[in-house]
């Protein structure tokens, strides 16, 4: 039987494979997730200018239903983690996007490729971001500016609460269908624009994507729907209100803790209007609301990991000109956008030079192979869906607009072509003037690309990540403290050294450049007494605590794993995990940080422990000459004495989870016999 022979060749990696499968089903579900939820109130407190619509000449008169910003973190098996940042406001432009993401980076370390923002786009909210749109007066302007700053700190606190709220979860996804809303572009017998009006012949995108988000004991514990229709239902009105999507959340969340709506792609696309906008507000959020359920109640595929988020500004073209008169001329015309005309020619005026393209941000989170769920920036039509959906050949795809950064219309070829209201381009207070044609085109393409690199990277996450050892410390020869100096009395047992709580090891400083691109991983076994459970207890390090001369510490902080990375010029205040190490027990210890996201992460016995610290500075100090310390802090003053017993610190490149748990199998393994644990 000739297969026989490839059954003996393969056996061995067959084993190891088998043995990595239970270690992985051992040490909990690589598929599952942990998911966290936050919420704040953002309703004004006093009245402000309302956006949405020109024609308005005061602030907002009453409140019929409140606003909020509503937060959902994700993180999976591996330790990746991911923000999803919705809010009740018409526009958010990507400048206040990136100051909230800096505030949300010092409170939980997660970095903007982490962060999906997305607007409901009610036009029955405050003016954010657009403080020089409207001709309110000064009182106003200094109310909203305010107002602004306030939204700014409460999106950040709701970032943090999502992350404090994590605990596990099961996801799955469905689709439903919503039919309360129409394509709004009327379009005469030879295809040109004629006026806002119910067209049904024009594509409206009518899924209504459904994420639910359940416990471990089937409990469910959230949902994020969308739906791709303005936010429009109430008209000219003087009322705070999230409109049709404020009011689906209301009846949602009477059966479930967190409803979080995202808008979709409807630029092109408006609710059924009536006499009565408060009637046909319940209506509507009604719709939406038993369509979920109706979902929610049917067969759910389920979503599994690994999770990757991508994150890039791309270079959307802009129409050129090749005169001052090819501006003029976007004047004529019965829908004229003679806003952007005079910023264009306010801009040749001064001598400045009219932009060729507009960097939009986009976003994809990508769910092991079972989702990919992309962001478009902008007011994108509607067109997108079936445009992106050809394009990538895939049919697990949720495709949200007003992601990130909203200034302005996201047209398509089409579109343009008919001309019109959505042909506008960035309205909002930029330089920017029409997209060209192309934006179509360099849209389709950099969204695969992205989708693309995604999936590219999960398949990675899924393999362990190749280690190179930068430095390595074994205490099993003979003579155990080569190369070190022996500080008091530090003793070679059976397995490791033992540190008495006054000695340490001392040896010149490692300068560790291959950290500035590859990350750093340090790990170690070992096993504290009872004495080591107080105070700071260092491991091995090179850190003085002193800025410009920390480099980077590995200690236990009352009995548990802690780590900081410090750059030189900014304190770090590091990273503790939560868990208590045991007592008089061999326990492998081991904590990465990356470069590019300055995220720790602590492994306990091949386990993700805690992944949420980030560093204060921007990379690894590099100048520190200060020496490296085994069992002791690397200045004076500041001892910091291990008590108990260390033994085989390895320092490499950052690892990903999967190669932490070879790691610790390979050093498991070498101590089964005599040594183990």
């Amino acid at each position: 039987m000739r297969f026989i022979p490839v059954i003996k060749k393969i056996w061995p990696r067959l084993v190891l494979w088998l043995l990595l499968v239970h270690v992985f089903t051992a040490n909990g579900k690589t598929e599952e997730f942990q998911v966290g939820f936050g919420r704040s109130k953002i309703t004004p407190t006093e009245s402000v200018w309302m956006s949405g619509y020109a024609g308005r000449r005061q602030g907002f008169q009453a409140v019929l239903d409140d606003l909020y910003v509503q937060t959902m973190a994700v993180q999976d098996a591996y330790g990746t983690r991911a923000l999803l940042l919705r809010l009740d406001v018409c526009i958010l432009r990507d400048a206040t996007v990136t100051q909230i993401c800096d505030l949300i980076r010092e409170r939980t370390g997660l970095i903007r490729r982490q962060i999906l923002v997305n607007v409901s786009h009610t036009h029955s909210g405050p003016a954010v971001d657009e403080l020089y749109h409207y001709p309110m007066s000064t009182e106003h302007r200094e109310r909203l500016a305010a107002y602004m700053e306030r939204l700014k700190a409460t999106c950040a606190e709701a970032a943090y609460a999502a992350i404090q709220d994590l605990s596990e979860a099961h996801l799955e996804y469905g689709k439903g269908e919503a039919h309360f809303f129409h394509n709004r572009r009327g379009l005469d017998e030879a295809g040109r624009y004629t006026g806002m009006m119910a067209n049904p012949e024009n594509h409206t995108d009518r899924d209504v994507p459904v994420l639910k988000i359940s416990g471990p004991e089937g409990e469910i514990r959230g949902v994020v729907y969308g739906v791709a229709c303005h936010c429009v239902t109430l008209g000219v009105n003087y009322e705070i209100s999230a409109d049709y999507a404020g009011y689906a959340r209301m009846l949602l969340e009477k059966e479930i803790p967190h409803a979080l709506f995202v808008t979709g792609c409807g630029a092109d696309a408006n609710p059924h209007s009536g006499d009565d906008g408060h009637k046909q507000v319940q209506q509507h959020g009604r719709a939406l609301a038993d369509e979920i359920k109706t979902v929610l109640s049917g067969p759910l595929k389920r979503v599994r990991g690994p999770l990757q988020t991508e994150f890039r500004y791309v270079d959307l073209p802009l129409v050129s000109y090749a005169s001052r008169d090819d501006i003029e001329r976007m004047r004529q015309g019965p829908y004229a956008d003679i806003g952007t005309t005079d910023k264009l020619l306010a801009l040749l005026n001064r001598g400045a030079r009219i932009p060729q393209s507009y960097a939009a941000p986009f976003s994809v989170w990508q769910f092991g192979s079972d989702l990919s769920w992309i962001g478009l920036p902008e007011e994108a039509v509607s067109e997108y869906v079936p445009l992106l959906q050809e394009t990538l050949k895939d049919k697990s795809l949720w495709i949200s607009g007003y992601c990130n950064d909203v200034s302005g219309y996201l047209p398509t070829r089409t579109i343009m072509k008919q001309g019109g209201y959505e042909t506008r381009g960035l309205i909002s207070d930029t330089e920017a003037g029409w997209f060209a044609p192309a934006v179509e085109s360099v849209l389709l393409e950099e969204v695969s690309l992205m989708v693309d690199e995604a999936k590219v990277k999960v398949g990675r996450s899924r393999q362990a990540t190749m280690a190179e050892t930068f430095k390595e410390f074994r205490f099993e020869e003979e003579s155990p403290f080569t190369n070190f100096s022996v500080k008091g009395v530090v003793e070679k047992s059976d397995r490791g050294i033992l540190l008495d709580g006054e000695s340490y090891l001392e040896m010149p400083h490692l300068k560790l450049l291959e950290c500035k691109t590859k990350g750093l991983t340090v790990a170690a076994w070992v096993r504290p007494t009872q004495a080591c459970m107080t105070e700071n207890r260092m491991i091995i390090c090179q850190w003085a605590n002193q800025i410009e001369q920390d480099c980077f510490g590995f200690a236990l902080d009352h009995g548990r794993p802690s780590v900081g990375v410090g750059d030189g010029i900014r304190g770090e205040v590091g990273f503790t995990c939560d868990t208590q190490l045991p007592v008089d027990t061999w326990t492998f210890v081991a904590t990465t940080w990356f470069p590019e996201t300055r995220q720790y992460r602590i492994y306990i016995d091949g386990k993700l422990a805690s992944t949420m610290g980030a560093q204060t500075g921007s990379g690894l100090n590099q100048r520190s000459q200060v020496t490296l310390k085994i069992g002791a802090q690397a200045s004076e003053g500041h001892p910091r004495y291990f008590i108990g017993g260390i033994d085989d610190i390895w320092i490499g490149n950052g690892l990903n989870p999967a190669a932490i748990r070879e790691l610790y199998e390979e050093q498991r393994r070498r101590f089964s016999k005599s040594k183990a644990p």
